[in-house]
């Protein structure tokens, strides 16, 4: 016999969260540990809330790594100034099945738990790997770990701060005038960017992993003439250079990022937000200056020997 409509309605419903959890108001060295509680502390099939200050990513690739494809994860919020995101575990029937995650997040979540790195919150809400990990990464993975945590990082948080900048600028602009060359500098800043890693994805990075390609089988065909990475990996320092020098302007005009007394929360916002990006432009660089373009210059020069 056919189940009618509210029957079907009925069983599809899902529960009511059981919380919402205000992660700002927690410890940093607690927040994740908190949160692990309160996941295992779910029954299959029910959910919590949590509400935060900056995208929870890095703890959504923890929970990936160290409880497996066994909840779904869904943005009810995403910015700029909060995110809520709600987090079930699956229901008991699913959690041997493949779940709602993506593979590549599966096998990301697996290559940052072999590599050491520290998922947990940080004030900046940025976080980085053991420094004295990287000289053993090899150069694909070393791009791949830029890419998927430092490019997108920019990709995620460049549209809500160009427009967090705009909109206090237009607010607060009258009384505090800095506020109009914060946000042209931001938005700018931002637009040099994002032209900066669409040209690392779309040329050096592939090229980088042609050369390991090669070096791996000497058959290996290569697009790019070896021996000739020099050249643009200098125009991408340059761009690091330059990246800097529109950073620390930016730092000055707003007195290291410091807001009025007076300030509204979108004011003070925007500010904990330009050194939160900061805090993550420099761990970006460090890791292409000290480690990526040195190991492919190294890598290139190999192979003009080959």
């Amino acid at each position: 016999m056919a189940k009618n409509p509210a029957e079907e309605t009925k069983e599809e419903a899902k529960p009511e969260p059981k919380e919402t959890l205000d992660v700002t108001k927690i410890e940093p060295k607690f927040k994740h540990p908190t949160i692990f509680q309160h996941f295992d502390a779910l029954n299959p099939g029910e959910s919590f809330i949590i509400d935060n200050d900056h995208d929870p990513k890095p703890l959504y690739y923890e929970l990936l790594a160290e409880r497996g494809n066994i909840f779904t994860w869904e943005y009810l919020q995403k910015g700029p100034e909060w995110y809520k995101v709600l987090i079930a575990k699956n229901p008991a029937e699913k959690q041997t099945a493949k779940g709602a995650i993506p593979e590549k997040d599966v096998k990301k979540a697996e290559l940052l738990k072999e590599k050491g790195v520290k998922f947990g919150c940080s004030d900046s809400g940025s976080n980085s790997a053991k420094s004295d990990d990287f000289d053993e990464w090899e150069l694909d993975e070393l791009a791949d770990y830029i890419v998927e945590k430092h490019h997108q990082y920019i990709k995620d948080n460049a549209e809500a701060l160009n427009g967090l900048a705009i909109k206090v600028s237009e607010h607060h602009g009258t009384d505090h005038p800095e506020l109009h060359r914060v946000a042209t500098q931001t938005h700018h800043f931002l637009q040099d960017l994002l032209d900066h890693i669409a040209n690392e994805e779309g040329v050096l990075f592939p090229v980088i992993k042609q050369g390991l390609a090669k070096r791996r089988n000497p058959e290996e065909k290569t697009t790019y003439e070896v021996g000739t990475l020099d050249l643009p990996i200098r125009v991408l320092l340059k761009d690091h250079e330059i990246a800097n020098e529109d950073l620390n302007l930016i730092r000055r005009i707003t007195h290291n990022f410091t807001p009025p007394k007076n300030a509204c929360n979108s004011f003070s916002f925007l500010y904990g937000k330009l050194k939160e990006f900061e805090a993550d432009l420099n761990e970006h660089f460090r890791l292409e200056n000290d480690y990526l373009f040195p190991k492919a210059l190294e890598l290139d020069r190999q192979l003009t020997e080959v």
